[in-house]
């Protein structure tokens, strides 16, 4: 099915629909009554919302605290969003409508408080269909109501969310479908791929699960609620299996998307070919709203994991860090990948039996050992079996503000004395701050990658690590307290940038005050990028955080603007 609305019949629309229909109840009747009042997660909970009085509903409220930290209850509402500054004003501390998330029974956060709606949507749409998200379209180019979408409310960039805005909330879109030969349409050779295709709203667990029962391995994320086919795959999409199999948008084949210029389309390598590439890595919620995406599936996987760890104390941080940047070069050719901090290593590789993986981290294994720790080298035949026993019970913590600070880190710094010695001397540094690091060792650094065929990072194609810390603040701090938040991001991501001179981050996860964003992120991609936008959004209805097209000008329009 193509459903088409040229540029110009787009304008003609436009004018009648002025004059006509340019409301939102009537948009509403378009789409069948989908479009409801959006209003906060924890609004149950309080008695005052935008300075009216409402009746609190205690039922509702026990749910939400209950569950106030687990992901499940946040990505099945259209207002579940995994960081508050999703939902937050936060240059204004009384804009949100958050509870203490140490504690969400706290009566501080709550009693004599008004919830307000911070830098939310104010409507959502739940879509259905991909006339659903072309009428959205046609709405938001008369109206000049911003459009944002959002699926399971993993955004770290305040992508998703947005003041005033209509979210088109893609969540229900769950089918999934396993081929063992798909072909991407207008395919004109006989190539043939073991594929799983999934609707917008699939999260990885679904995902994984579905993969387990057709014996085949999908590659993704580490967090069981993040969507298939969003940010994730369409801004890089790192695994702890990309050391070998490559990122996600190398194993993406097909996307099913409605651009704004009003088009459902089909884009892979031979159909609308670029904008297949700016979905393969561009980034999300600025080039259309994709509906479906279809990715390569390897067979079962054997492969061999290693979980490393010891109670950390004020001295043996540090030792362990010498340990883990020394061996980063010789671990990255065994095909390890997984994830690091500063007490712990959990890693798989499936180049390794279980006596080479031994053999492989023995000094790591002896520290470990030697500080009261404990490690298990064991083999997985599958990678549910793995996930179900150690990724489900890691998840991030949600209903708090965290803001990551990564950089990719290139196998050249490994390779001198001074590149060792400096990120030692950026371990030292976050200790003294009461930091600990993260460590992604997600870069493809054994995949057999076409130069050119993704508008990823160029940085992606030579790195091994992904390294941040990251800060937060509390859901009660003040305008100082922010302010010296973002200045302590901007502090430690400047020294991972000396590190890395001409490197680049993995926007998803890098500081969001990212000054040079253009370059690190997307590199020399970036204008032919956003050529490619002008042509499927020539009336700029998709913006959004340092998006590609985004202009240093929205500043003034965010959230954050009084505290730069």
């Amino acid at each position: 099915m193509v459903l088409k609305l040229s540029g110009v019949a787009l304008l003609a629309l436009v004018s009648y629909t002025v004059a006509k229909q340019c409301t939102l109840d009537n948009f509403n009747a378009t789409v069948g009554g989908h479009v409801q009042p959006l209003t906060p997660f924890s609004l149950p909970c309080f008695s005052s919302y935008n300075g009216n009085p409402v009746a609190r509903d205690d039922a509702a409220c026990a749910v939400i605290q209950a569950n106030y930290s687990d992901p499940w209850l946040r990505t099945n509402s259209p207002s579940g969003y995994m960081n508050n500054q999703d939902e937050m004003w936060a240059s204004d501390p009384t804009d949100q409508c958050l509870l203490d998330s140490s504690d969400p029974t706290d009566p501080l956060a709550y009693a004599d408080a008004d919830c307000r709606q911070g830098n939310l949507p104010s409507h959502y749409l739940e879509v259905q269909s991909p006339r659903d998200v072309i009428e959205a379209f046609k709405f938001s180019n008369c109206s000049g109501k911003q459009l944002v979408i959002k699926n399971s409310g993993h955004d770290y960039l305040t992508r998703s969310s947005g003041r005033d805005t209509l979210s088109l909330w893609t969540r229900n879109l769950r089918s999934m479908h396993y081929s063992p030969s798909f072909t991407p349409s207008g395919s004109k050779n006989t190539a043939r791929y073991n594929a799983i295709t999934v609707g917008a709203g699939v999260n990885f667990d679904e995902a994984y699960a579905f993969a387990q029962e057709h014996s085949v391995t999908i590659l993704g994320g580490y967090s069981s609620t993040v969507g298939v086919s969003g940010g994730w795959v369409q801004n890089g999409g790192h695994s702890i299996l990309s050391p070998v199999y490559g990122l996600g948008v190398d194993r993406v084949l097909e996307y099913k998307v409605v651009t704004p210029d009003g088009v459902y389309r089909t884009a892979n390598e031979f159909q609308n070919p670029d904008l297949f590439w700016a979905l393969r890595g561009g980034g999300g919620g600025t080039f259309g709203v994709v509906l479906e995406s279809t990715h390569r599936v390897e067979p079962a996987i054997r492969f061999v994991s290693a979980n490393i760890k010891f109670p950390a104390n004020s001295t043996n941080m540090l030792p362990f860090m010498e340990i883990i940047v020394n061996n980063t070069l010789k671990w990255s050719q065994e095909g390890w990948g997984g994830h690091i901090t500063g007490n712990t290593l959990v890693n798989v590789s499936p180049l390794l039996s279980v006596d080479q993986a031994e053999a492989s981290l023995a000094s790591v294994i002896a520290y470990a050992r030697a500080n009261g720790g404990s490690a298990t080298i064991e083999e997985f035949t599958s990678w549910y079996s793995f996930y179900d026993k150690y990724v489900k019970t890691s998840s991030v913590a949600v209903g708090v503000t965290r803001f990551p600070g990564s950089r990719l880190i290139s196998r050249s710094v490994f390779e001198t004395a001074k590149g060792r010695s400096d990120l030692m001397s950026f371990f030292e540094t976050i200790q003294s701050l009461g930091q600990t690091p993260y460590i992604p060792v997600v870069g493809p650094v054994l995949y057999n990658y076409t130069e050119g065929s993704t508008s990823a990072a160029p940085a992606w194609r030579d790195a091994i690590w992904e390294l941040g810390s990251g800060a937060s603040w509390a859901w009660n701090s003040t305008v100082p307290t922010r302010k010296k938040t973002i200045q302590s991001i901007q502090n430690t991501t400047a020294i991972i940038e000396g590190i890395t001179p001409g490197g680049g981050a993995y926007s998803n996860e890098a500081n969001l005050f990212t000054i040079d964003w253009i370059e690190s992120w997307w590199g020399d991609n970036y204008e032919k990028l956003v050529s490619i936008k002008k042509k499927y959004d020539p009336f700029g209805l998709l913006s959004c955080w340092k998006c590609v097209g985004w202009k240093e000008s929205q500043v003034a329009d965010s959230s954050y603007a009084a505290l730069l």
